[in-house]
């Protein structure tokens, strides 16, 4: 018996290509075509689209522009909705307040919002009250516009204010705290390491918590959350479990302990396909009062992006490694990194500095082509971690290499804040 052929376009909804087309960003979004059009119009009708997920096409679709493929969408609202954004705003945000409605339409027409008004958005859209269509249209405009700096600060003040009460207890007297946070995606083509990063910052007489949370997509890699549930390490339950004596590996903070409302969140990205602020965001949320954060930036934009929201954020010290592997913060074998740090002066001014790790000049050595894994497995990476850290060697070279490089990088770059921040570590 012959069996038809699945593709891609019968499996994925209609409306998640329609946002992989219009709500890639400024210089990636294309049109979609008329057929596309009318089975989202047919999906809209029969009510298989999800309000996040309406709400993240139509906002990215009207700020790229409406062709006339497009056009045969507005048939859905009244007539002039697609080339009107305070009619659109009415449409999609029509159960969200009316400040909510005047900043969706706001966005469409283009313009940026001020701290105190990105702070009020922000508590909306990590509120339970109705209007998930507008969470993904704002979220959508914002992440294909790309958001600002005052914008980033608002939301992330916002974020804060939702932290659990266990979390907002005083910090336990001890070291100073450096906080991990890696890509919540996870990696699909190398193994993760940050455990053993950990342990070694912790020999430098530090306490360290890496931040987890539930994997909300759009890469569907192995994460960190993912990897200690292999190695059955536990969560904390609040700041107040940071007065034990240092665990192996340091501690870990679940996101949806920390926060119900941004872990809520992980289910409207979900719907929304792309990455919103909010991917950035929430490796900032600072419950420990840590002194140092430490996170990765895959393309170089994002590297000064996530400076700066350090810096507002006020935190001591930040360094953000660029070009390293993707989706985590391991170091690759094959090309220099670079890791962008900076420093808090006298009256919260910052001072930066950038660091080359050249992996020739630890190694030894020079690795031509660094290893790609496919679907990297969970136990054996649990494995190589605990006989790193019961032998020094994991018997698998490149991921020893691998430790190496990123512990030395790392321990250079802190010795760096340690050095320029104010009043020192």
């Amino acid at each position: 018996m012959e069996h038809a052929q699945i593709t891609t376009e019968t499996i994925i909804p209609a409306i998640v290509r329609g946002i992989k087309s219009v709500g890639v960003g400024k210089r990636g979004s294309k049109p979609i075509d008329a057929t596309l059009a009318r089975e989202i119009i047919s999906d809209m009708k029969t009510g298989n689209i999800s309000a996040p997920a309406k709400g993240a096409f139509f906002g990215a679709l009207f700020i790229k522009g409406v062709t006339n493929n497009e056009a045969v969408l507005d048939d859905i609202f009244p007539p002039g909705t697609l080339h009107d954004a305070g009619k659109l705003a009415e449409q999609i945000a029509f159960d969200a307040p009316d400040f909510v409605k005047d900043i969706c339409a706001s966005l469409l027409k283009g313009q940026t919002l001020n701290l105190e008004s990105a702070h009020r958005l922000g508590k909306f859209l990590f509120s339970n009250d109705p209007g998930d269509c507008a969470r993904g249209m704002i979220a959508s405009v914002l992440r294909v516009r790309y958001e600002t700096p005052d914008e980033y600060d608002g939301l992330l003040r916002a974020m804060q204010e939702t932290i659990e009460k266990p979390f907002c207890q005083k910090v336990p007297a001890g070291d100073p705290v450096i906080q991990l946070a890696e890509p919540f995606d996870g990696v699909d083509n190398s193994y993760l390491l940050t455990p053993l990063i950990a342990d070694h910052l912790q020999s430098l007489g530090f306490r360290v918590i890496s931040m987890v949370g539930r994997n909300s997509g759009p890469k569907w890699g192995n994460t960190l959350l993912d990897l200690i549930k292999e190695m059955k390490i536990r969560t904390v339950s609040g700041n107040a479990d940071l007065k034990e004596p240092k665990p192996d590996f340091g501690w870990y903070i679940n996101q949806e302990n920390l926060s119900i409302a941004v872990d809520r969140w992980v289910e409207i990205r979900r719907q929304t396909v792309k990455r919103p602020f909010l991917s950035t965001l929430e490796k900032f949320l600072n419950p420990a009062n840590a002194n140092i954060v430490i996170t990765s930036a895959f393309h170089p934009p994002y590297a000064e992006k996530m400076i700066m929201v350090s810096e507002r954020a006020a935190f001591g010290g930040a360094l953000v490694m660029r070009n390293g592997r993707e989706g985590s913060l391991a170091f690759p074998l094959n090309r220099p990194v670079k890791i962008l740090c900076s420093a808090m002066q006298c009256e919260g001014e910052y001072t930066r500095h950038e660091i080359e790790i050249k992996p020739q000049e630890i190694l030894g050595k020079e690795i031509l082509v660094d290893e790609k894994l496919t679907q990297p497995s969970l136990s054996e990476n649990a494995r190589l971690i605990r006989a790193f850290k019961e032998k020094g060697s994991s018997g698998n070279e490149n991921f020893d290499l691998r430790v190496k490089i990123s512990c030395i990088g790392f321990q250079k770059a802190v010795e760096w804040i340690r050095n320029n921040i104010i009043d020192g570590l």
